[in-house]
């Protein structure tokens, strides 16, 4: 008998969709936990009480695994912060729900910002085909015309939108992409790192206000 055979009668005395259910949610706990490269499919598996061959069977590899986690995270992202910037929020209350949105979702799903710098270095076209599919344009046109509106009122100082786009994605980003560096540097623990974190957000929504402002009014 083939070891997919095999594999398949063992799964047909088990609730498989549970099975595969349970490793996924082991894998992102470890994946939070240890980072991509710092988890093995051995691990995943002892941690979900299956084993390798089991979880080879359901994901084919441990890179397919975590494809799948990131793209379950990279969808609630995408449509958290889509429908915050479509939103008709007043704009500097829309502006700190936006920045927050980011925060709130990296420290739900911390593997993204891993996963965004993996990608930007090793497969960028993937990259951006995946974040085409989840048709960003008119979530950003909606912005840059929001930016234009506050520009003409006179409410904020003149802004390139796709500079600021750009500002906040990499304020918002940077912090979890270098997390263990920075733990290792500052040496500090996980719970140390994620309230400076959340210091951090404070600050970033300030800082962001503040350089909207036109220069008269920064002060205020």
């Amino acid at each position: 008998m083939s070891l997919n055979n095999r594999l398949e009668h063992m799964f047909n005395n088990e609730d498989s969709s549970a099975v595969r259910a349970k490793i996924l949610r082991e894998a992102q706990v470890l994946f939070i936990k240890n980072g991509y490269k710092g988890t093995s499919v051995r691990d995943i598996a002892k941690a979900s009480e299956t084993n390798v061959a089991m979880v080879n069977y359901y994901f084919h590899s441990k890179y397919n695994l975590f494809e799948l986690i990131f793209e379950e995270a990279l969808d609630v992202l995408t449509q958290r912060l889509f429908a915050t910037i479509t939103s008709d929020l007043p704009f500097f209350e829309l502006i700190e729900m936006w920045i927050h949105t980011y925060y709130e979702i990296l420290f739900e799903y911390p593997q993204i910002a891993a996963f965004i710098l993996n990608e930007v270095s090793l497969n960028p076209e993937g990259l951006t085909h995946r974040i085409k599919n989840r048709n960003p344009y008119s979530s950003f046109s909606k912005i840059e015309e929001r930016i234009e509106e506050e520009i003409k009122k006179g409410t904020i100082r003149k802004t390139p939108a796709a500079d600021f786009l750009l500002n906040i994605l990499s304020m918002c980003m940077f912090p979890f992409m270098f997390g263990n560096l920075a733990m290792t540097l500052m040496e500090i623990p996980y719970s140390t790192y994620t309230q400076l974190i959340a210091d951090h957000e404070k600050y970033v929504i300030q800082f962001t206000m503040n350089a909207l402002k036109p220069s008269d009014n920064k002060a205020n």
